[in-house]
């Protein structure tokens, strides 16, 4: 049993050859994509995702006559193809790191907009991989960079680089102000991505090092917001105080930088990445030319609010061959992200409100709730499981229009 038309399985055998057309441009680097290409790699993954029960993969795999064999980078070998969730999650893997490199391109170009949205996408379709990944049943062999985990983080990380790209945006755009909370959002994420897990030992040290300098940089960049701000009046000794806040965190920084250099074995790119950033570390240092403070009195010191307003990396659609659950459940930051913007001028520079964010989950929920649904229809769920989990998201979406009446009515 196929589960497709030969017309169908001929457009299959089509868009896997141009999805092979977009992984060599990607490794080339120097050849040219458009979004209209990657719109494929969706249109293939939505074909292949169907509820295949109790059938054979291998078997409507080899029907399909698409290549099996799949090479893992981070383990330099051959994976052969037994589960076509695993197929889906090795396009979408290739749909996201195209994404990735589009917005690198937009971003060299200075095209902000596009390098955020860019980046925001990849983060999602990077969450959609995993989800595949994690309903995957006759595949043994996963090897490393299709893990489901392993894909939920590039997730992650891809959703702290639109945050990061989004506060130079800002900060290039001489938008201080904002820029600083943006560098404390980005902070508090990549603070997030080092608790998720337990990372190898430069990986902690290197996030470690980032989420110390980053609010170093919002705090630096608030001091300066507030001299250069002509709304009110320079309260002088709260400059001084952010300023040896920024100084007592970039300290930080450098200190775990100059540890990695001393304690682990690196390569020739991760020394030249290291010593790049010893070398802006050290420069912030030395134009900030104040009292150091010991701890008791740095935590005192309140850092910026944060403020992040890359949406949570919710994928745009789920695999239908098994109902799961993702291994991180997203985090609640517990930020008060508006309540220290009272200037109205302020408030229409974020283009990312609470209410807005709620809306993006509840469309979320939303989504996930129509296909449990079509999922019954086509009896493809066992009536318990679904009971269950359309009591879950009910609850879950109940909670969400509540939180988003108490909003208006404020």
């Amino acid at each position: 049993m196929t589960f497709f038309t030969e017309e169908v399985m001929q457009r299959i055998r089509y868009l896997h050859y141009k999805i092979k057309k977009i992984e060599d441009a990607i490794e080339k680097e120097d050849e040219y994509f458009n979004l209209d290409d990657l719109n494929l790699i969706l249109e293939y993954t939505k074909i292949l995702n169907r509820n295949y029960q109790r059938e054979n993969h291998k078997e409507i795999l080899d029907v399909l006559d698409i290549t099996k064999n799949y090479l893992d980078p981070q383990t330099d070998r051959e994976i052969e193809i037994y589960d076509i969730m695993f197929e889906c999650a090795r396009v979408l893997w290739v749909m996201a790191r195209a994404y990735f490199q589009l917005s690198d391109k937009y971003e060299e170009e200075n095209e902000w907009e596009n390098a955020i949205i860019s980046m925001t996408e990849c983060s999602k379709v990077y969450k959609t991989a995993a989800y595949f990944s994690a309903a995957v049943v006759n595949q043994n062999d996963l090897g490393r960079t299709l893990n489901s985990e392993n894909l939920e983080l590039n997730s992650e990380e891809s959703r702290i680089l639109a945050q990061s790209i989004a506060a130079l945006r800002e900060e290039s755009n001489r938008n201080i102000y904002f820029a600083s909370k943006l560098y404390a959002g980005l902070s508090v994420l990549s603070k997030r991505l080092f608790y998720l897990k337990q990372h190898e030992e430069k990986k902690k040290q290197q996030i470690r090092a980032q989420f110390h300098y980053d609010m170093g940089k919002a705090c630096f960049l608030k001091a300066r917001a507030s001299l250069e701000s002509s709304i009110t009046n320079i309260n002088q000794e709260k400059v001084q105080k952010l300023n040896q806040k920024a100084l007592w965190y970039y300290i930080k920084a450098k200190d775990i930088w100059e540890d990695m250099q001393k304690t682990l074995t690196l390569s020739g790119e991760e020394k030249e990445h290291i010593n790049l950033n010893l070398s802006i570390v050290e420069e912030n240092i030395n134009e900030n030319e104040i009292e150091q403070l010991d701890y008791d009195e740095i935590k005192k010191i309140q850092d910026p609010e944060p403020i992040i307003i890359i949406p949570e990396n919710l994928a745009p659609f789920v695999p239908k061959n098994v109902i799961y659950l993702t291994k991180f459940v997203p985090k609640d930051l517990n930020i008060k992200r508006f309540k220290a913007y009272q200037r109205k001028k302020l408030e229409e520079k974020i283009p990312y409100s609470k209410k807005e964010k709620l809306i993006d989950q509840k469309a979320g929920v939303v989504r996930t709730i129509n296909e449990l649904k079509l999922l019954k229809e086509n009896n493809e769920i066992e009536v318990d499981k679904f009971a269950e989990l359309m009591e879950k998201y009910s609850t879950k979406l109940k909670m969400i229009e509540s939180a988003i009446e108490k909003l208006v009515k404020k």
